[in-house]
């Protein structure tokens, strides 16, 4: 599901955990779903997609999808 190539060239940003989530996020699923689907709480959930958009100083989850495409992360 996730190419370790991107990974290791964007190492520094966000990690793989976080990649698998903004994968489920730009799917349409929400936090209580991504969750369920990973066997961790919505409350870590959340705190995985406001630690991404702080980190990368971004504004919300819509800049967070938008960027991981930009950055080949995520690809249609």
């Amino acid at each position: 599901m996730i190419n370790n190539i991107l990974l290791q060239e964007n190492h520094s940003s966000i990690s793989e955990r976080e990649v698998e989530i903004v994968h489920l996020l730009s799917m349409g699923y929400n936090s209580k779903e991504i969750g369920e689907m990973l066997f961790i709480s919505e409350h870590t959930v959340n705190t995985h997609r406001r630690n991404m958009v702080r980190k990368l100083d971004l504004k919300n989850s819509y800049q967070l999808i938008v960027w991981a495409f930009k950055e080949r992360i995520l690809s249609l």
